[in-house]
């Protein structure tokens, strides 16, 4: 398992292309648990931020309490939205999604993903293998309308400074023309002209406006759990269903500098729980269903963030609630850490106490027009 991990991570890091000058690559893109690691109760937050997500993610996380020492538990997510060149159609503007309208914003963050995780059966105390499927996209983004005027005024500003660039160099002779033929001269003359222009960086402006969080956004997802037994295809049988809407609302800490991205979060999640994995009175699987309905708050700072989320899950009969805190740690820009400690559902074996692990990895597409 160990090299097929491996493996991945070598085949994506081979799927990056060359940066391309004329575009804007988007790096801060989240790396969020899979759904079906939230399903399944085994991921550290139930409740994610609606967000664009990398083009490919791969999680492993395990409990501080197994001591066979590498995870047993992994996920892959893909967002195929990335996996295709855009160009110039997809400018600053439609990637935030305050241009044409909300379909932009909620196809480009349509993602799929798989997860593995071994527990063990309710009925039989037995390692069982758990395959979740999952789907999630942002349905809406609202921003405050100082937020939408200081996007359209970066965009400009940025699109206003990149022409004033290319007038100058056709000016100073750079033509498309003697790029083709005289490559290292047109290099020459675009050194010297960026020199000579003033060294206020527009792009930054456009960069900190995509960055930007909306003030509220909501998020749907939808994942669905088979369960298998000794490894073994034909046992396998229904584990659980879900389908849950989560808004979120950002308030900024920084009253002046928005790119130091220190964040508030507060989180609601509504969802709907078709339960298969556990045993009646007498003994037997029995498909409960579950309403679930909790919130959490977050504090995000540039590297760390940390809170504490409480949910509650019931049905006529039964009553439970998961009560975590939790802390995220952002080594680079495709890689996290993070951990969570607290009760999970339900009365047994409720203890969380996980470690783990989120890669993120780009295809190369994920860039704005600059024009």
């Amino acid at each position: 398992m160990k090299s097929f991990i491996t493996l991945i991570i070598f085949f994506c890091v081979n799927l990056c292309f060359a940066q391309d000058k004329d575009s804007l690559t988007l790096k801060d893109l989240e790396i969020p648990n899979s759904p079906g690691f939230i399903l399944l109760d085994q991921a550290p937050t139930s409740i994610e931020r609606p967000n664009s997500v990398k083009a490919f993610t791969v999680g492993a996380f395990n409990s501080f309490g197994e001591s066979n020492g590498f995870p047993k538990n992994y996920a892959i997510e893909i967002t195929p939205f990335w996996f295709f060149k855009h160009g110039k159609n997809m400018s600053a503007l439609k990637y935030i999604g305050i241009q044409n309208g909300k379909l932009t914003t909620a196809l480009k963050t349509v993602s799929l993903s798989v997860a593995y995780v071994n527990k063990d059966d309710t009925l039989t105390n037995k390692p069982i293998n758990n395959i979740a499927f999952g789907a999630r996209t942002n349905l809406l983004k609202l921003y405050t309308s100082k937020q939408r005027k200081d996007i359209y005024d970066a965009y400009f500003r940025t699109v206003n400074h990149l022409k004033y660039v290319d007038s100058t160099l056709n000016a100073e002779g750079a033509t498309v023309a003697l790029k083709v033929i005289k490559p290292d001269e047109y290099k020459a003359i675009e050194t010297r002209v960026l020199n000579l222009i003033a060294k206020k960086d527009s792009v930054s402006s456009i960069k900190k406006a995509v960055n930007l969080r909306p003030l509220i956004a909501l998020d749907f997802a939808i994942a669905y759990n088979t369960v298998f037994f000794n490894n073994d295809f034909s046992t396998n049988r229904f584990g659980r269903f879900g389908t849950w809407l989560t808004l979120n609302y950002s308030q900024s800490l920084d009253k002046e500098d928005n790119e130091k991205n220190n964040y508030l979060n507060l989180y609601v999640v509504g969802r709907y729980l078709s339960d298969g994995t556990k045993k009646n009175n007498q003994d037997k699987y029995e498909i409960q269903n579950f309403f679930d309905i909790g919130g959490k708050f977050e504090f995000e700072f540039k590297k760390l963030s940390f809170g504490y989320e409480y949910i509650s899950r019931a049905n006529k009969e039964i009553k439970t609630h998961r009560s975590t805190g939790l802390i995220k740690y952002k080594v680079q820009d495709n890689l996290y850490i993070t951990g969570a400690f607290g009760k999970n559902f339900g009365s047994t074996n409720n203890l969380v106490s996980l470690l783990g692990v989120n890669w993120g990895f780009s295809t190369g597409n994920e860039k704005l027009s600059k024009k």
